[in-house]
């Protein structure tokens, strides 16, 4: 009788060899290629894991989002039901983006045509954040694909793209926020500046700076987004609504472990004379003048208050 030949999935680059493996390095996008080609199929074959592979063939579901969703039931993954949405709609586009260079292929690599569809793209994920202006997983993946694969655009109108989403689609302001590449756009930049007189050197934000030319990155309105931004703290509640994280409540002097290492969170708010540090970080202390309409990234929450009324706000990123 021939021998089994057993191979390994590789899931997020690492080798998988057991479902323990696939649990701890479950990847969307792996796995999900996996199923539509068969080769997991195969792999649960040849690995005896019988059960399983039954309730995989029993999938009948053609939308990727429940076919994850079904696959991650069946191997008892551990994984927030958001990000599982988030990282499906990013293989949508990603699914897109593959059927265009195809058919660019297949045109001779046209300029015109690569340029219009360009464009089109860009509108395209815009109208989905304003059709969906209330979904921040499909918000979050269409900023990111827009961020990834359109950031040429993006960098050319991030005013017109602000002002847009200021007004018809105000949760995408703060999904903004929450990446990077787009911070540096609407928020203070540190930047030194010598003084004319003394010629000393001192640091201050830069749209405070009189010295653009010096600053840089100094650009007129940018100031006047940020306080549009600002302003939008007083309505976060009503505008993120579930997607908004509040905890108020006294710690006796100490830190209260309100959210663990590994997961990101933008600070919102926090009343003065509290703290807060991303968690376990010893040297990490910020209080409210280090917090206040700074927009802070966290990873993971410690929070230290003594007065019941004070209220801290925050969201995933």
């Amino acid at each position: 009788m021939a021998k089994t030949i057993k191979f390994n999935l590789i899931c997020d680059g690492n080798p998988i060899r057991n479902l323990e493996d696939l649990q701890n390095n479950f990847s969307v996008e792996d796995v999900l290629g996996y199923y539509n080609n068969k080769l997991l199929h195969r792999w649960l074959k040849v690995r005896g894991y019988e059960r399983e592979l039954g309730f995989v063939n029993e999938i009948t579901d053609e939308e990727p989002i429940n076919i994850v969703k079904k696959l991650i039931s069946i191997f008892d993954v551990s994984a927030d039901e958001k990000y599982i949405d988030e990282c499906t709609y990013m293989l949508e586009y990603i699914k897109e983006r593959k059927e265009l260079y195809s058919i660019y292929e297949q045109d001779g690599f046209k300029a015109k045509s690569i340029l219009d569809d360009y464009q089109v793209g860009y509108r395209q994920l815009i109208d989905t954040i304003i059709e969906n202006n209330s979904d921040i997983t499909k918000i979050k993946s269409a900023i990111s694909e827009m961020l990834e694969n359109y950031y040429d655009i993006f960098k050319t109108t991030y005013r017109a793209l602000f002002y847009t989403l200021y007004h018809r689609a105000p949760m995408a302001v703060f999904v903004l926020l929450t990446f990077d590449k787009a911070r540096m756009f609407y928020l203070p930049l540190k930047v030194r500046i010598r003084e004319a007189d003394s010629g000393e050197e001192r640091e201050i934000d830069d749209i405070e700076c009189p010295y653009p030319a010096e600053a840089g990155v100094f650009m007129a309105d940018k100031k006047q987004m940020y306080i549009a931004i600002c302003n939008m703290i007083k309505k976060s509640e009503s505008i993120l609504g579930e997607n908004i994280r509040t905890f108020s409540g006294v710690t006796d002097g100490y830190w209260k472990d309100l959210e663990e290492k590994g997961k990101k969170y933008m600070i919102l708010s926090m009343n003065a004379g509290d703290y807060i540090r991303s968690a376990g970080e010893k040297d990490g202390d910020l209080n409210s003048a280090d917090i206040k309409e700074r927009f802070v990234i966290l990873d993971g929450i410690d929070y230290k208050s003594n007065n019941s009324a004070h209220t801290l706000c925050y969201m995933e990123v």
